[in-house]
C-alpha cells in the first residue's frame, strides 16, 4: 500500500537493508539458505549492490532502461521470498517533472532462496540467473517502455500527475495552516 512506503527509501520496504533489520529474518534466509549468517549477511550486500547498479543505470537513461534486480523481500506475514523488481524513470510532459515508478513480482516458484543467495557471489552467476528468467521478462521490460503498450506508459503519467498534484495541494494547505 502506498500509506506503507510514502517517504521512505527502497531499501527500508523492500531487499537486504529491509532484511537486515530484522535478526529473525537474517537468521530464516541463512536457515534456507544453507549458510551463516555472516554469509547470509555479505550475500544480501551483493544483491543490494546489484539493485542499486540497476538503478544507476535506468536513472541515466530515462525512459529508455528498466533497472531489473532480483531480490530477497518480506511479505507482512513475515514470509520471505523472491522478489522481481523492475523500476523505470520516466518524464511527466505536463510538467516535465521525472519520477521513478518499481513494480515487484514474487518469483519464488521460478527461483528458490536459496538459487538467489547461490547466484549472489559473483556478477557472472548473477547475471545468468537474471539471463535464465528469459522472455517472459525481456516482454516484461517492454511493456514498460510502451513497446505494444503506449497505454501502460500513458496510464503512469495519469497516476503520476495525481500523485503531483495531490502533493502540492497538500503542500499549499500546510503552508496556509
Amino acid at each position: 500500500l502506498a500509506a506503507d512506503i510514502a517517504g521512505k527509501k527502497c531499501g527500508e520496504v523492500i531487499g537486504g537493508p529491509m532484511i537486515k533489520t530484522k535478526s529473525n529474518d537474517l537468521a530464516q534466509l541463512a536457515s534456507k539458505a544453507g549458510v551463516s549468517l555472516q554469509e547470509a549477511d555479505a550475500r544480501l550486500g551483493f544483491l543490494t549492490a546489484k539493485a542499486a547498479e540497476a538503478c544507476r543505470v535506468m536513472m541515466a537513461n530515462p525512459g529508455t532502461r528498466v533497472g531489473v534486480s532480483i531480490l530477497v523481500n518480506r511479505k507482512k506475514n513475515g514470509v520471505l521470498f523472491v522478489n522481481e523488481c523492475l523500476v523505470l524513470c520516466l518524464r511527466l510532459p505536463a510538467v516535465n517533472w521525472s519520477y521513478c515508478v518499481g513494480f515487484q513480482r514474487d518469483i519464488s516458484k521460478e527461483v528458490s532462496l536459496h538459487a538467489l543467495l547461490c547466484a549472489a557471489t559473483s556478477d557472472s552467476a548473477y547475471s545468468a540467473l537474471i539471463d535464465s528468467l528469459g522472455a517472459a521478462l525481456d516482454a516484461r521490460r517492454r511493456t514498460l517502455l510502451g513497446v505494444g503498450g503506449v497505454n501502460v506508459v500513458r496510464c503512469l503519467h495519469e497516476k503520476a500527475m495525481d500523485v503531483f498534484s495531490q502533493d502540492i495541494w497538500q503542500s499549499v494547505c500546510s503552508d496556509m495552516l
